[in-house]
């Protein structure tokens, strides 16, 4: 009876840590984010001993220590800021600069959102929170991640566009219709998980690269190519994006009329 009375209750314990395991396993990244967050703000008192923070009813954490929390807890985690309106958009370069000094300074409560970076897997994340407890801790409670967002100007913003495919010699369009054309072909693009190299792509086929130009001046420089049949723009630092063959082809064949 002893026996078969272990036999069960070993059975019903391995079931519940398979259950933990596959739960663990099955969490998303963003939930892994909210709470791997909420656990390192939770050590405020270890940080903070000789302030006797935990007495201070009317206390909120400012945004420097929340910074401080998240590096020593979470070091592959790096706040890049602080905001009252949802971050949307991935930023196109890694900055290494945090919150600015005056935001630093602010209580945490002040804001709704904050810009996570993660260096283990190259990926931004808003975060949202709430100022919650006496003294005020965040809690945070959701986060997205953000993708690139192909950076492109307004068509009264360029003078013209220089295309120019693989060493052929480069085509300058000046015409606002057909730079308008191009730049709503460009806007169609979705983003994939690649950051972008700096620099012209290599191991890459038939490479367009097109120039918007003002007096004189690129504002904006974009790489379209062919990579093992498939079509991609690809913009410095700032993505990598998918792009249909008949799209391709399309801004080819502006070339070709020229």
């Amino acid at each position: 009876m002893k026996k078969k009375l272990f036999i069960i209750i070993t059975g019903v314990i391995l079931v519940g840590i398979i259950c933990i395991w596959l739960l663990v396993k099955n969490k998303s990244a963003e939930q892994m984010i909210v709470d791997r967050l909420n656990e390192a703000v939770s050590h405020y008192t270890d940080m903070n001993t000789d302030m006797n923070i935990k007495e201070d009813k009317a206390y909120s954490l400012k945004v420097s220590d929340t910074e401080m929390l998240v590096t020593t807890y979470v070091p592959e985690y790096t706040v890049f800021g602080v905001s009252a309106d949802a971050y949307t958009v991935r930023p196109g370069k890694i900055d290494e600069t945090l919150a600015t000094e005056k935001e630093q300074d602010l209580p945490i409560c002040n804001f709704n959102y904050v810009l996570i970076y993660d260096e283990k897997t190259d990926k931004f994340y808003n975060v949202k929170f709430q100022g919650k407890g006496k003294p005020v801790i965040p809690k945070f409670t959701d986060a997205k991640e953000l993708a690139y967002e192909l950076e492109l100007p307004n068509v009264e913003e360029v003078e013209n566009i220089s295309l120019k495919k693989n060493s052929d010699s480069p085509i300058l369009i000046s015409s606002k219709d057909d730079m308008e054309d191009i730049l709503g072909i460009l806007e169609g693009t979705k983003p994939t998980a690649k950051s972008g190299e700096i620099g012209t792509p290599v191991r890459v086929e038939n490479i367009i690269n097109a120039d918007f130009i003002r007096n004189e001046n690129v504002i904006c420089r974009l790489f379209v190519y062919e990579d093992e049949g498939k079509y991609f723009i690809e913009q410095t630092d700032n993505g990598v994006y998918t792009i249909s063959k008949e799209d391709y082809d399309l801004i080819e064949n502006y070339m070709k009329g020229n």
